[in-house]
């Protein structure tokens, strides 16, 4: 549970061998995000876990309007209202036939999570809260570091940025966020989330910017660690991960989905960005 495009949900899971490493880590372990998601209008779908997990699931619906049900249970759900539910808890939720909301969903865990939980407000019921533009600038700058995300430090920030997002739900006046729409990095993040199903290579992202392959080689590797086609082929496990997840596409329909050659080819490069081969992903999914 970042946009393909206006009309597409966007999802990341966090891989078991990263989950570890955060539960491990000093500055990790107290909060962390396992599974995000936004789904805009044009895309909305049911949001359920009917078996429930063990982590906090928190809800937040932006434009629009959908319902909630447990159990025997069920409650309207509209704009600027959030919801959060305890671990285990097995729920429904979907957009409005007539309105269908624009919502995001996160799920996450950490030793502070029971607290976190305490202080958004337990009980099944929407909590209604003032629109903020920056609010909604957090959360697109947690996903972009989430697609980061082999990059400890990437993982790291986008964590501290949801401390700060769940904060703003207990506030009413919160600064606005300015993002810098030439910088060279988030172009080529861009285009590849464009070019998820294409083979790009790093002469096609220095032709398409206009920068020389080896400076901007250079560029990723300083700012991320990573170079671009590692950058790259972690965007394309992540939206492999939600077809995995969401449908019901054969791991061979899957690979070809993606641009992948053959089915061998993509299960070995999942298996290196999620820990674990796209059979298992599933089944345990």
């Amino acid at each position: 549970m970042n946009n393909l495009a206006a009309n597409t949900p966007t999802t990341w899971n966090l891989p078991d061998h990263l989950k570890r490493k955060l539960e491990k880590h000093p500055l990790g372990k107290n909060l962390f995000i396992t599974a995000i998601g936004l789904y805009p209008e044009n895309a909305a779908r049911e949001i359920s876990e009917p078996k429930g997990v063990p982590v906090y699931t928190l809800l937040y619906v932006t434009h629009g309007k959908g319902w909630l049900e447990t159990g025997k249970k069920k409650m309207p759900v509209k704009s600027n209202q959030y919801l959060i539910f305890p671990k285990g808890l097995a729920f429904r939720s979907g957009p409005a036939a007539d309105e269908p909301w624009r919502i995001y969903a996160v799920q996450f865990s950490g030793k502070l999570a029971d607290e976190i939980y305490s202080y958004l407000g337990t009980g099944l019921k929407p909590h209604t809260i003032p629109p903020l533009v920056g609010r909604n600038a957090q959360f697109d700058d947690i996903l972009h570091h989430l697609d980061l995300m082999n990059n400890i430090e990437n993982l790291l920030y986008a964590n501290f940025r949801f401390y700060s997002f769940l904060g703003t739900f207990r506030l009413t006046v919160f600064n606005y966020m300015k993002k810098g729409a030439d910088n060279i990095i988030e172009q080529c993040i861009q285009l590849m989330k464009q070019r998820l199903d294409q083979h790009l290579t790093l002469a096609d992202l220095s032709r398409e910017t206009c920068i020389s392959a080896s400076y901007l080689s250079a560029l990723f590797k300083e700012k991320t660690r990573y170079s671009p086609i590692q950058l790259f082929t972690s965007l394309r496990m992540q939206k492999a991960s939600q077809l995995l997840k969401d449908t019901r596409l054969t791991i061979k329909e899957i690979a070809r989905e993606m641009g992948y050659p053959d089915q061998y080819t993509f299960s070995r490069s999942f298996k290196l960005i999620m820990g674990v081969s796209p059979k298992k992903f599933r089944d345990k999914g």
